[in-house]
């Protein structure tokens, strides 16, 4: 038996915490556009839990360019994780994830920021199988942020 996601996000819905960072605020808007995917569980920041689920947290970056005005862009990657006891299941989820984010041509963008590229990390791979014979899964995403400075914006 399959387990849906019943998300109903889209990629204008705004992100639930509050955050007032632009990183922080490109990656939730990331992560809602997965969410608005027909997946077996909702994407969550940080850890994976002890059910089936997805995950994603940022990964270690530094930013590529620097304008004279300070604008910038950071290329932000992020590590997805998934688990679930069907490996099939987890690894149709994860390329299907990749896949769509990096064929997109829109991106969301917001008050001083925007998404203007999503592109391939590490591929999906098996990276172990709990005791439970659950399997688990990573792959890397670059979300590609221009950055503009509060007085440029």
């Amino acid at each position: 038996m399959s387990e849906t996601n019943t998300t109903t996000q889209t990629a204008t819905t705004p992100p639930a915490t509050g955050s007032t960072s632009k990183i922080n605020l490109a990656v939730e808007s990331v992560i809602n556009l997965i969410n608005a995917m027909d997946n077996f569980a909702a994407m969550t920041r940080g850890a994976l839990g002890t059910a089936n689920g997805l995950c994603c947290e940022v990964a270690p970056s530094m930013v590529s360019e620097v304008y004279m005005d300070k604008n910038i862009y950071i290329p932000i990657t992020l590590a997805l994780n998934g688990k679930h006891v069907n490996l099939q299941t987890l690894s149709e989820t994860l390329n299907n994830i990749m896949d769509t984010l990096t064929r997109r041509t829109e991106y969301p963008d917001g008050n001083g920021w925007e998404i203007v590229d999503i592109t391939n990390g590490n591929m999906p791979r098996i990276i172990g199988r709990e005791e439970n014979n659950a399997w688990l899964m990573a792959c890397d995403i670059v979300v590609k942020i221009y950055r503009k400075d509060d007085t440029t914006t």
